[in-house]
């Protein structure tokens, strides 16, 4: 489970940072690195989730939306 949420953390970090770049004033080269690196990164972390991550208990059925 720590693992999930560090993984969580540090490609939502990666995605800010990424987002932010053109107003830091990275060049573009690594703009466009990141750019090719992300879906690869989102991949990993839909994979650990999908892996460790603890199912609900409900159906779609019994509760349509689970926020607690």
């Amino acid at each position: 489970m720590k693992k999930m949420w560090v993984t969580i953390t540090l490609v939502t970090l990666f995605a800010t940072v990424y987002q932010l770049t053109p107003y830091i004033g990275i060049p573009a080269y690594v703009i466009y690195g990141m750019f090719l690196i992300s879906p690869f990164l989102v991949g990993y972390m839909v994979y650990v989730i999908l892996k460790y991550g603890k199912p609900s208990g409900n159906t779609f059925d019994e509760k349509y939306y689970e926020d607690r």
